[in-house]
């Protein structure tokens, strides 16, 4: 275990106010402005999670635009919550060393403030080279052994970062306290009590109402994008942090979107996923959308958004009466969705209450929906009847919110009364993109045999249905939805 002190000063806040500036107060009306914007931020740092660099030429460059966007923003220290190296390779780490050096030659910013590395490993530094992916690239450990990290960790991150590894660590920024703790290399996520006892062991400098930051790799079981994130942890970092109101605590993982409100939680302990720099990975239950082992994924009938093209991070300010954090859009240099906005001291805000505030998208005046009959293929390859459902999208560029998904309903005449006969969701091609970068149309798919069947009374020319679309934000509230002409014609079973 080791604590070491870094020194700096503290910078005015570069203003920047989200369009909507959907956070805690700003929700409810108190944007950015409340606070004033004139006191000197306290510390400023950039938050970063699975980078994930590989041997090949062009895997640094995303980590590079990132470190130099902070190096601009004049950064106190950069977090990066693990998977640095993607496949658990000593080269693979110092690559990512290299990187850093090149933007932060001596750990120093180009005014000579000194710039802390608040980083921790992840599984795949510790496991990566068992991995398929590594497979592919012709990584084993008959041939690649003394390049595996897992076997000399402890001398791999000497050699990458200049500073000794600890599986957990107290580092002391601008008189901020970050914890940070590394992937348990035996397996699991830390047994049993022993993140608890390092906190509890260091209590006296961590408690009280100024905020202290913790990192590791996966989501603290119960908090961030759960339960619909995969891969949280045991929850013995959950029971931990929750004995410190003041916690803050930064992870990945998930790679979950941070254009999701989801992503913020605040409980015992504030919980933030930190995205992806790599890639994204997006919620299942869309159209457009898979879940990882899930066999029905084949029946739907549009092609899975992958994420691939998408790059997040977060640059953090600290100021004493509050934290915000700008959600940052790496692949279009542009912020990913408004900022969010912490008061301090800490409290507890749940999902279900920071739903009842949220901003609710809007189509705007004249949108309408488009119903084409094609013959296409579902995501199973199979040729298929089907309905391409189009309408706007809403990427709130009047100020509005950005819808995060939308709900689009079949509906069917029964009889003298109208019924729901099917509803499916559908993400934007790049809801994860910085809104006016998203797509202007969105489109929904629905096989034929999905659709109402003809009525069989043969007096009855056919059911008439139509389709509604609703878009939504992250916690599901709904704005009106619009409709298409009604339709009759031998569809269905």
């Amino acid at each position: 275990m080791r604590e070491q002190t870094v020194q700096g000063r503290a910078q005015t806040r570069r203003a920047f106010i989200g369009q909507g500036a959907f956070a805690f107060l700003a929700a409810a009306g108190m944007g950015h402005r409340a606070f004033g914007e004139t006191e000197p931020a306290r510390l400023r740092f950039g938050a970063l999670s699975d980078i994930h660099i590989r041997r090949g030429k062009g895997s640094c460059d995303i980590f590079e635009k990132a470190l130099m966007y902070y190096r601009d923003q004049k950064v106190d220290a950069v977090l990066i919550a693990g998977d640095l190296a993607d496949s658990g390779l000593d080269s693979q780490l110092r690559r990512v060393g290299e990187t850093w050096r090149r933007v932060f030659p001596g750990d120093r910013r180009p005014d000579g403030e000194h710039v802390e590395k608040i980083f921790v490993t992840g599984n795949h530094d510790v496991a990566g080279w068992q991995y398929s992916a590594a497979r592919k690239f012709g990584i084993t450990k008959e041939k690649d052994g003394d390049d595996i990290l897992a076997l000399h960790m402890a001398e791999g991150w000497k050699r990458a970062f200049d500073e000794d590894y600890a599986p957990m660590y107290v580092k002391t920024v601008k008189g901020y306290k970050f914890v940070g703790v590394h992937f348990d290399p035996k397996g699991g996520y830390h047994q049993e009590g022993a993140i608890a006892a390092f906190l509890e062991g260091h209590r006296d400098e961590l408690a009280g109402s100024k905020p202290f930051f913790y990192t590791q790799h996966f989501h603290p079981k119960g908090t961030c994008s759960s339960p619909w994130a995969w891969g949280e942890d045991n929850g013995y970092s959950t029971a931990a942090l929750s004995a410190f109101p003041n916690a803050v605590a930064f992870t990945g993982h998930s790679h979950t979107p941070l254009s999701d409100d989801r992503t913020l939680w605040r409980g015992a302990f504030t919980s933030v996923g930190t995205a992806s720099l790599r890639f994204l990975v997006l919620f299942g239950g869309r159209e457009n959308s898979y879940i990882y082992g899930e066999r029905n994924n084949d029946f739907q009938q549009m092609p899975a958004l992958t994420g691939r093209d998408a790059q997040q991070g977060q640059l953090v300010t600290v100021y004493d009466d509050r934290i915000v954090l700008e959600r940052r859009d790496f692949a279009n240099d542009l912020p990913a969705a408004p900022e969010w906005i912490v008061p301090l001291p800490a409290h507890a805000s749940s999902f279900a209450e920071r739903a009842k505030s949220a901003p609710v998208p809007e189509f705007s005046d004249g949108a309408e929906v488009k119903v084409e009959r094609i013959k296409g293929k579902n995501r199973a390859n199979e040729e298929t009847e089907q309905m391409v459902v189009t309408f706007p999208n809403v990427r709130g560029l009047e100020g509005g919110a950005h819808a995060f998904d939308f709900e689009v309903t079949v509906e069917a005449e029964d009889a003298d009364r109208s019924k729901i006969w099917a509803t499916k969701r559908v993400y934007s091609p790049h809801f994860y993109w910085a809104a006016e970068k998203d797509d202007e149309t969105v489109s929904c798919v629905f096989a034929c045999s999905e659709l109402p069947p003809p009525n069989k009374v043969p007096t009855v020319r056919g059911r008439r249905f139509r389709f509604a679309v609703a878009p939504a934000n992250s916690f599901g509230g709904h704005g009106k939805a619009i409709r298409s002409d009604w339709l009759t014609g031998n569809f269905g079973a």
